[in-house]
C-alpha cells in the first residue's frame, strides 16, 4: 500500500496545484501586459500583451516569466528565481525606513506589479535606506570602476535591475546629492563611515556609519562628508558651493608651502588622507608651513 499511496500524493498534489493556477487565472483582468523571460542576457525581458487565460496558462509553466509587469518595467537583467520566487525592495510610506526586503512570487509578484516606487529585484548592497528620485522609471547612481583616479562614475540605470547594477555591492545606490565620491570608500559589512553635519558650531560634524544603498537617507544631506576623512572630521564646518571647497593643500615646499585648490566635498578629492592639508582654507592660504 505505501508503494501505491506516495505516487497518488504526488498526483493529488499536482491536480492541486494546477487547479489552484486555474483559479488564480480566474481573478486576472484580461488583456494583461507580462515580462516574457527570452533566454537572451542583453535583452533578458520582452514585454508582451496576453489577451485569453489559456495564453498565460502557458507562460505559467516558464518559472522565469513575470506578470504583470512591474511599474518600473521589466527589469534589465535576468531576475534569479528561487521555486518561482523572487526578493525585493517594497516601498513604505515611512521616511525613516523607506524600504522593506520581501520575497514575493514572479507570478503575480503578489500583487506589488502594481507598486510605485518597488524595485524588482532588491540590489545585493541591500534596499537603499533613503527614497529614490525615479524620473521616466530610471535613477542616478554611483558606479564603483575600480580606477583608483575617478572610483566612481555617476550613471543613470533602469529602476528595475539597474542594468546588472544590483549586483555590485560597493556601487552607491542612488547618488548622494553632493556627488559621488572622489575616493573609494572602505566597506564594513556593506557600511561606511562619514561625517554627519550637525547644527552646532562647537562640533560640526558627528562621525557615524551608514549603509552605502541609502546611506541612511544621507544622501539627500548637503554638507555631510562621504566618506570620512582618515584623519577624522574637520573641526570646522566646511562651507560647500555647487558640492566644491576650497582648501591649502602642502606641497612640501618650504618656498611655496601651500597650493589653493578647490575640491569636490565628498571624498576631498583624496585630501582627507593628506598630512599638512588645511581643511578647509580659512580666508587665505598662509605664506609658511604650519
Amino acid at each position: 500500500m505505501r508503494i501505491i499511496q506516495t505516487p497518488l500524493r504526488k498526483v493529488l498534489a499536482i491536480v492541486i496545484v494546477f487547479a489552484m493556477s486555474l483559479l488564480a487565472g480566474c481573478n486576472v483582468t484580461m488583456p494583461i501586459n507580462i515580462c516574457h523571460a527570452t533566454g537572451d542576457l542583453a535583452v533578458p525581458y520582452q514585454q508582451i500583451t496576453i489577451n485569453t487565460i489559456e495564453e498565460l496558462e502557458t507562460h505559467r509553466v516558464d518559472l522565469n516569466d513575470i506578470y504583470p509587469v512591474p511599474e518600473g518595467g521589466c527589469p534589465s537583467i535576468l531576475v534569479e528565481n528561487e521555486d518561482g520566487k523572487i526578493t525585493i525592495c517594497h516601498a513604505t510610506t515611512n521616511e525613516a525606513n523607506p524600504y522593506t526586503t520581501i520575497t514575493v512570487s514572479l507570478a503575480g509578484l503578489n500583487g506589488h506589479g502594481t507598486h510605485v516606487g518597488d524595485i524588482v529585484p532588491a540590489p545585493a548592497g541591500g534596499c537603499p535606506t533613503s527614497p529614490l528620485v525615479i524620473i521616466e522609471e530610471m535613477i542616478t547612481i554611483c558606479h564603483a570602476s575600480g580606477i583608483e583616479a575617478a572610483p566612481y562614475e555617476e550613471m543613470n540605470v533602469k529602476v528595475n535591475g539597474l542594468d546588472g547594477h544590483f549586483t555590485h555591492v560597493d556601487d552607491i545606490v542612488p547618488a548622494p546629492i553632493g556627488g559621488c565620491p572622489t575616493v573609494q570608500l572602505a566597506l564594513v559589512n556593506v557600511k561606511v563611515s562619514i561625517c554627519h553635519v550637525t547644527s552646532s558650531e562647537k562640533n560640526p560634524y558627528n562621525e557615524i556609519n551608514v549603509s552605502i544603498n541609502g546611506l541612511n537617507g544621507h544622501v539627500n544631506h548637503l554638507g555631510d562628508l562621504i566618506p570620512s576623512p582618515i584623519t577624522g572630521c574637520p573641526a570646522i564646518l566646511l562651507v560647500a558651493d555647487e558640492g566644491k571647497i576650497t582648501i591649502c593643500h602642502a606641497t612640501g615646499s618650504d618656498k611655496n608651502p601651500y597650493n589653493e585648490i578647490t575640491i569636490s566635498i565628498n571624498g576631498l578629492e583624496g585630501h582627507g588622507n593628506h598630512e599638512g592639508d588645511i581643511i578647509p582654507m580659512n580666508g587665505s592660504c598662509p605664506a609658511t608651513k604650519q
